[in-house]
Formats: C-alpha cells, structure tokens, sequence
C-alpha cells in the first residue's frame, strides 16, 4: 500500500510523524496541511524515483504490536531546584534528564517555539536554549528534518536526546532504523495534538497586534493542578486564563481539535517506542502524598536500561510507584482519547469558512460553556445547574446544616458553583465538601464564606469535620464520579445521604 492509499483509506492512519519526508532520496515529499490545519506528505511524482523507502519506512504502515516481558518501572519524582520546577510543566523530569546530556557534550532535540511562535522541533546545545524546549506544548509540533539531524550527530557519537509524542519517537526510530547507544528517546503521555493551524489563528488573536515575549501552555501561575494558558506581552502586561474560560483549553481537553490518529492513536503503551515516558503525577496525593506540594510532580516510566541509568544518574528525587497508578489517573498512557461528537460539524465550519476559525472556536465554546463533553452531554454543566437548583429549592424549604459534596471540577467552576449554591444558604447555613485534583479537600461555610478550611484526605478527618459542624444532610449528584476517600465517608459516615442525578432534571 502506498502513502496516498493508507491517507485515503483512512486518514487516521497518518500520524504526521515526517518520517517519510526525511527518509526521501530526492527529497520529493512535503508535508502540507490539509483544511483541517495538521500535515501530511504530498509526494512530487514527476520527482519520485518509486524507490519505496517512504513506504518502508512508514510506522503506521509497518505496525507491529508489541508486548514487553514485564511492566516498567514508575517514579513519581521532582527536581530539587524550585526555580527549574516552577518553569516545567510537572517536576522537571525533562530538565533532570537533558541536563545530564549537555554536561557530557551531547544535545538535547525537542519541540520548541520558533521566531513566530510556531510549535517546531529544535535543538538546544547549553541551558539558555533549553529553556525554550521545557514545558507542554499543546499543538503539533513541526519535525522538518530534524530526524536528519538526529542521524548526523548520532553517527559522530555524540550523546543525543530526543523528545516528542510517542508517534514521533516511533517515527525517528524507523526513520534510523537501528538502535543506537548513545541515543536516549523520551515520549510524553499524551492526550492528543492540536491543529497547528488553531493554535496560531488564536494566538494571532489573544495578541491583537502586541509584541509576545512568551507563551506558557501550563502556567503555574495560580498552581500546578489548576491549568492555565498564559500569554506575557513586551508592553501590555499578560493574558492568563484557565481551562473553563480559555477558547483552546477547554477544546482541547473536550478532544475537539485534535489530530484524526489521535483518536486511533497505534503508538500507547505497550507500543510505544521510547526508552522512558514522562508526564505529569496526577493523583500523587493519593500514591506518594510527600511529592506533593501544588508546585508539580512529574510521573516517569521506565522502559529500557539505558533510561534506568540515567534516571539513577539525574538529580530527580522521589519514589517508585505501583503501574496501577497509570490506568488510574493517567489513561491517557493506554488508550486513545474519543473525538467530541461535534468535531466533524466543527472542522466543517472550519473548512467552510477559513478565515473565522476564532469566531467558530468561539461559538463552540459557547456551546459548552462549563464541563466536559459525555456522549453528546454536558456533563459537568448540567450537573451544575442540578446543583443550583436543588440548593434554591432547600433554601426555601429552610433547610439548615445542609452539606453538598462537590465533585472535582476545575477551579474556576468551582469557584462558579460555591458562589451560587453558598449565596442560597447565606441566612440559613449550608456547606460544601469540595473534592480537589489533589485528592484534598475543601470545606466551605455559606454563614462565612470568607472562610474556608482544607481538610487533610481521609475518612477520619472528614467524619470530625462534619461532626464539628453538625452536618445532618449530604446531598450529592449520584452520576459524578468520586474518590475512593470520598465514597468511603459516604458509605460509612453515619450520615444521611440524599443524592440526586441528571435525569431527574
């Protein structure tokens, strides 16, 4: 089968990953976009020497699932100096690794910003280019011919370090076609790459016409679990925004933008082709709560030797943790994120009308307004009126000491959501148990909203909480999934428990 056959077949198949391109003789293949805004090879036939080696060489058409002997091994782990961890996305496990390839003399290859902000791969030879290397970017990054690059100083015997998506770490090693000693490959649990094309029309208008001096996709700015995009400008301050207010957040965790293979991605674990995966820690408070801090904590997963010798030779700190915790809290490392039912009707607006790609990303923003897309469903958002209404609807009937248990939502809806219910309460009394990505949780007092108490995870401590402030009703929306602390209290507390569901709306 051809490139063109498989694209045309099924367009999920091409995950972009330029290996094709940079294998080409006669440099005959390029990589455009299509209407969607991501990349795929076109080939100049008047050029093509039908030689084959772009089929070859194509990890997609040469899939072969694997199984390995045994489960890596997993770390959660920081790097020890604040300042790197401030300005990585997690704990710096990125940082730890690179810096022990340029202290030997090597070079580290990653995705970078470009002079106009486009999301490319790059090499960085010291510390100062590191810097533009550290850090998610959320958008598909531009190979080139970096793969090219990678070979040359890899035949020298130069330490090299690749960093990418697992598809594109399955493309270099095809591209290369050997294992090579003095090559370190690192991957990212990915959820899934967005249009590049998006990314730079919204960046393009977040910046009306003002000079950038940085872009940060995981700004920690107000924490590590709080996601926010941020955007500092030469002369007019900064844009910041989190993930229930930003256009391209919130689409790109609803999966509305990414790239078709995403959906089908062929490369999660276990046929990933990296030597280790880094990522973020999320649920450390429940698996290694002294990694803990709010300041980020990276996940590492070892899958080879070589990268169990320079984990013990990195300046990471932290400890091994069960495998489980991945499927728990890191799905994303197995399987593939599912499409938003709207993405087909929103990439047709797209193509329809190319030059009000914002304006569209905006009404489909407008659409979902406050959660997360469940089979066609806002979830998240009718909960939240469920919520609202229930607690008007007490009010009136004067209930007091009225708690509600508020699953985890990002900040800014649950900021949304307390206010509403809280200001229903205010002469009354109620209360909301607020349970956090941390796994922590936040206790809120409507008769003093000024207030608010974060309460250590645990049973114990949540039962005397609720015993200090003589709760005598939960009210909870039964759909909304909860921690295992959580359904514990609710299970066991000795309270009376009153839930409600969607359904009933």
């Amino acid at each position: 089968m051809t490139l063109e056959e498989m694209i045309s077949k099924n367009r999920a198949d091409c995950t972009g990953c330029a290996a094709c391109k940079n294998i080409c003789p006669k440099n005959c293949i390029t990589m455009e976009r299509d209407d969607e805004g991501f990349l795929y090879p076109k080939i100049n036939r008047d050029e093509c020497i039908n030689c084959g080696r772009c089929e070859k060489v194509c990890p997609a058409l040469n899939f072969k699932a694997t199984m390995p002997n045994a489960l890596p091994d997993v770390h959660a782990a920081i790097y020890p100096d604040e300042k790197i961890r401030r300005h990585s996305s997690s704990g710096g496990a990125f940082t730890a690794l690179s810096e022990l390839v340029l202290e030997d003399g090597g070079i580290v290859f990653g995705a970078g910003f470009n002079e106009n902000w486009r999301v490319v791969h790059t090499a960085a030879e010291n510390l100062d280019e590191l810097e533009n290397l550290r850090g998610s970017k959320y958008v598909q990054s531009e190979i080139g011919d970096v793969y090219k690059r990678v070979k040359a100083e890899l035949e020298t015997g130069r330490q090299v370090l690749f960093s990418a998506t697992p598809c594109q770490c399955a493309g270099l090693k095809s591209f290369l076609g050997k294992d090579y000693f003095n090559l370190l490959t690192v991957d990212i649990i990915c959820h899934g790459t967005p249009s590049p094309m998006l990314w730079e029309n919204y960046l393009e208008y977040i910046s009306n016409g003002h000079d950038i001096a940085h872009v940060n996709f995981r700004s920690k700015r107000r924490g590590w679990v709080d996601l926010h995009l941020e955007v500092n400008f030469y002369d007019c301050g900064y844009y910041l925004k989190g993930v229930a207010d930003d256009v391209y957040l919130k689409q790109f965790l609803t999966e509305l933008i990414e790239r078709p293979s995403c959906h089908e991605c062929k490369f999660k674990f276990p046929n990933g082709k990296s030597d280790v995966t880094i990522g973020d820690a999320w649920g450390v408070t429940r698996f290694a709560p002294k990694l803990n801090d709010n300041r980020g904590t990276s996940l590492v997963i070892v899958h080879t030797d070589k990268a169990k010798k320079f984990l013990a030779q990195s300046k990471l700190r932290g400890q091994m943790v069960s495998f489980d915790v991945l499927p728990m809290f890191n799905p994303c490392f197995l399987t593939s994120i599912p499409p938003d039912a709207r993405r087909e009707d929103f990439f047709d607006d797209i193509k329809n009308y190319p030059n009000h790609s914002v304006d569209i990303m905006q009404h489909y923003f407008r659409q979902n307004p406050n959660g997360v897309v469940e089979e066609g469903r806002n979830v998240h958002a009718e909960a939240m009126q469920k919520y609202i209404a229930v607690s008007q609807h007490l009010a009136k009937l004067r209930e007091k000491n009225v708690l509600f248990v508020m699953p985890e939502l990002n900040m800014d809806m649950a900021k949304s959501l307390a206010k509403s219910i809280l200001e229903n309460f205010k002469d009354s009394g109620g209360y909301i148990l607020h349970v956090q990505g941390d796994g922590n949780f936040m206790f809120l007092d409507a008769l003093h909203p000024v207030i608010s108490l974060n309460v250590e995870t645990g049973f114990e401590n949540v039962q005397t909480l609720l015993q200090d402030f003589h709760i005598t009703d939960i009210f909870i929306e039964r759909n909304m999934q909860l921690s295992e602390d959580t359904l514990k209290f609710l299970n066991n507390g000795g309270f009376t428990l009153r839930g409600f569901g969607l359904k009933e709306m």
